[in-house]
This record gives structure tokens, C-alpha cells and sequence, in this order.
């Protein structure tokens, strides 16, 4: 080996994964140079554009699962809310078509009822036809209030009370009033006892007399 020789030299220690590099292959001219760090440039450049690009498909890539676990979750919550809702509105259409029947059924009913009524003319009565237009008409009228009753039990809209609030109620009140009047009953008692003796001696003083 020749120990004056300077061509003859090691080489530098290898970092991470990159291989060594050799200095044998250190570029003795300053174009070499250039040329050969342009080239590490435009490779570094290249590498960063694809780093970007991989950014940006893996943002895609996780946008796209992101909707698709909401397409999967709002799919099935619809397709429950709407399959209840189509139940639940079916019910409330047959049971309304049923109401309009009965509402229909019923407001024929009362026409055909306050016709006869309205028909009724009470000025034509005399003594020889009194008692059977008089029994004539308290029929229609039976008949007329069975209805009526009847309609009532199946239609809450015939029963005002039955929509009233329990505020609105008057058996909210009842019971104050109730107490209201017993206090002011027993002070008219024992305010009219003494009249109500006195009345009652004078009774038994005239029956006496006589």
C-alpha cells in the first residue's frame, strides 16, 4: 500500500438505510457538483409532491369512509323511523276514515231529526188532534235525545267537558265551594235559630188558643 497516494482513501460511514457513499465517487469539478445537487433537488421535490399527493388521497380515502358509516347509520335509522311512522299513520288514517264515517253517519242523523223537529207546527193543534200530534212529537223528541246520547258516547267532540283543561274544570273549584257553602249554611243556622224558636213557640201559642 502506498501511503503517499491520495487517490487511495475509505469511506464515509453509512447513516440510517442510505448506502455510503463512497468518497471515490465525490465530484472532483464544480459542474459535477451542481449538476448532481440539482438532481438530488428535483428527486427531493418529486418525493415531497408525492408525499402531498398521499396526503391528499388518504384525506379522500377517509372522507369517503366517513360517509359511508353516516350513509349506513342514517339508513337504517330512516328505514325504522319511516316503517313506524307508516304504521303508526296507518292506524291514525283508519281510525280517522272510521270518525268521518261516524261523524258523517251522525250529523245525517241530527238533520234528518231537526227537520222533524223544525217541522212540528204546534200552532195547528186543537182539541181534537192535541193528544195525538202531542204524542206524535214527544217521540221525535225521545228518539231525537237517544241519538243525541248515543252520538255522545262515541264523539268526544259532542262532550265539552271532555276537552275542558283541569284548570278549566269546574270540579277543580268544587271542592272550595263546597266548603264555601256548608261554613255559610251553618252560619245562617245558628244566625236563624233564635227567629226559628221564636217562630216555633208562637206555633204552639196559636194551636193552644184555639
Amino acid at each position: 500500500m502506498n501511503k503517499g497516494d491520495g487517490s487511495t482513501a475509505g469511506t464515509a460511514p453509512a447513516t440510517g438505510d442510505e448506502p455510503a457513499l463512497s468518497l471515490l465517487d465525490t465530484p472532483s469539478h464544480r459542474e459535477e457538483v451542481d449538476s448532481r445537487l440539482a438532481d438530488a433537488r428535483e428527486r427531493l421535490l418529486a418525493l415531497r409532491r408525492q408525499q402531498e399527493e398521499l396526503e391528499r388521497q388518504k384525506n379522500e380515502l377517509e372522507e369517503l369512509r366517513r360517509k359511508q358509516d353516516e350513509y349506513t347509520r342514517g339508513k337504517a335509522e330512516m328505514v325504522d323511523n319511516l316503517t313506524r311512522g307508516l304504521v303508526t299513520l296507518e292506524r291514525e288514517q283508519i281510525a280517522a276514515q272510521r270518525r268521518v264515517e261516524l261523524c258523517t253517519q251522525t250529523a245525517g242523523a241530527f238533520r234528518g231529526y231537526l227537520e222533524q223537529l223544525q217541522a212540528i207546527d204546534d200552532t195547528r193543534w186543537n182539541s181534537d188532534n192535541l193528544r195525538p200530534e202531542l204524542s206524535r212529537a214527544l217521540g221525535v223528541i225521545e228518539n231525537a235525545r237517544l241519538e243525541f246520547n248515543r252520538a255522545r258516547t262515541k264523539l268526544d267532540c259532542l262532550n265539552p267537558a271532555a276537552t275542558e283543561s283541569p284548570a278549566e274544570s269546574p270540579a277543580a273549584g268544587q271542592g272550595v265551594s263546597r266548603r264555601e257553602l256548608i261554613r255559610y249554611a251553618l252560619l245562617g243556622a245558628a244566625a236563624s235559630a233564635p227567629l226559628i224558636l221564636a217562630g216555633t213557640i208562637w206555633l204552639i201559642v196559636a194551636l193552644l188558643a184555639r
